[in-house]
């Protein structure tokens, strides 16, 4: 036990003193919250309004449409979401200006502002636009997703205002009937009742997927290098002097995951540090989808329970590699498998939030290589009965003894042999030697 902890120690000790830990538990979260929060920004700061002029032979359309543009430049003063049902899409300032009919010399004017950059779009309505409901939108830039959103907005409640004004429904009414819903997103589980934003149960959930997929991913390879770094420097030779293979397999696991634990602390502390200025600007940020989105108890006891689980697995996989090979390069192509289940946790994950408790769900949630990050997924999403989730946690103690077996006996070979990599039928002798 003294030599394993003495390892476990070594092994903490080195990786938290060196400056790759200290530069990426200082830039992660920044890179993370620039990946939400700074595109938002850009766009809340744009100073130059979209230039855009409307095509119409109807000057009343003409001037609903812009009235619908120019009201989103009010919109933007306000706490309402930029666009009904709450999607999220940033709020645009356009400069409108009626152009008049359609005719082939306006197209052709229209159609030089666009290329001399003195136009940003062009709304283009022809004598069908009313009755079919179609429109053409000429723009400078063809991934302007957000301006082709605001603008297709304005044209559906000016359309939809024209015909119900037809039907004998005033201005005020039409805009009344056409406005946004306010849907209330109550989510119940065997916990209760919780009010929620509607985005929240699902990008949350994302969110926490990848910080135990990137965690169990980074230190099960920090393993693996430490691993192979010993083998090539022949230092192993010097440490079995003293300890045995098993025991500096356990020390390095234990140790490494103490660093992983050590770095989400310092991330959660951080997090509380600055809360309550980072959450306000990260809700203004992001308006009403994340406003309500918050980390139950029960999410926060099992995110480092299903971490251990996750990390101790891929570690002693990712120990075996190192064991076998003799450079990064070489265990570069023993990883695919090892992280393909891993992979199958991304690609599941917009399916096991919409179903948790679907079959689907409830199987990748079993499987031990699946497991830890599944479960935790379910977990946050919707709480899973307490049988599952015991279920799931033996599950992957019985294949962690396993793995921890069997892992120990082909590193007690491995990492005394150099040359060329071990063939199956090798490896099957190795767990004989051992």
């Amino acid at each position: 036990m003294r030599n394993f902890l003495l390892i476990a120690a070594r092994e903490y000790r080195v990786r938290v003193r060196t400056r790759s830990f200290l530069l990426f538990t200082i830039l992660m979260p920044m890179f993370a919250a620039g990946v939400v929060v700074l595109p938002r920004l850009l766009m809340m700061q744009q100073s130059s309004a979209k230039r855009v002029a409307v095509v119409t032979a109807d000057p009343q359309l003409g001037r609903a449409i812009r009235s619908e543009l120019n009201a989103s430049r009010l919109e933007a003063a306000g706490a309402e979401p930029a666009i009904e049902n709450g999607t999220g899409v940033p709020r645009m300032e356009f400069d409108v200006w009626l152009a008049g009919a359609p005719s082939e010399s306006l197209h052709r004017k229209m159609m030089e502002g666009l290329q001399e950059g003195e136009l940003d779009g062009v709304v283009w309505l022809d004598a069908k636009a009313a009755s079919g409901r179609t429109a053409t939108f000429y723009c400078r830039n063809a991934g302007d997703l957000v301006a082709g959103a605001w603008i297709s907005r304005a044209l559906r409640l000016a359309l939809g205002q024209r015909q119900l004004a037809r039907h004998g429904f005033s201005a005020e009414r039409a805009k009344e009937l056409l406005g946004p819903v306010a849907l209330d997103t109550v989510r119940i589980d065997h916990h209760g009742v919780r009010r929620s934003a509607g985005m929240d149960a699902f990008l949350l959930p994302f969110v926490l997927l990848f910080a135990i997929y990137m965690s169990v991913l980074i230190y099960g390879i920090y393993v693996m290098r430490s691993v192979i770094e010993e083998k090539t420097s022949r230092i192993v030779e010097v440490l079995l002097g003293s300890i045995t293979p098993t025991q500096l397999l356990a020390g390095k696991i234990v140790g490494v995951g103490a660093v992983g634990l050590t770095q989400m602390i310092l991330w959660a502390a951080l997090g509380w540090l600055v809360g309550g200025s980072g959450y306000a600007i990260a809700r203004q940020v992001t308006g009403k989808a994340m406003q309500d989105a918050n980390l139950s108890q029960p999410v926060l006891l099992m995110f480092p329970l299903f971490f251990v689980l996750g990390y101790a697995t891929y570690a002693c996989l990712y120990a075996a590699i190192g064991a076998m090979v003799n450079s990064d390069e070489e265990a570069s192509q023993y990883q695919l498998p090892v992280t393909l289940p891993l992979l199958l946790c991304i690609v599941f994950a917009s399916a096991v939030i919409g179903e948790p408790n679907s079959q689907l769900a409830f199987w990748l949630s079993m499987f031990p290589l699946t497991s830890p990050i599944i479960m935790f997924l379910r977990i946050s999403v919707s709480m899973p009965p307490v049988w599952q989730i015991g279920l799931s946690i033996a599950f992957s103690l019985t294949s962690l003894y396993l793995l921890v077996w069997l892992s120990a006996r082909i590193y007690r070979v491995g990492i005394l042999m150099y040359g060329k990599r071990p063939s199956l039928a090798e490896l099957r002798k190795w767990l004989h030697y051992a």
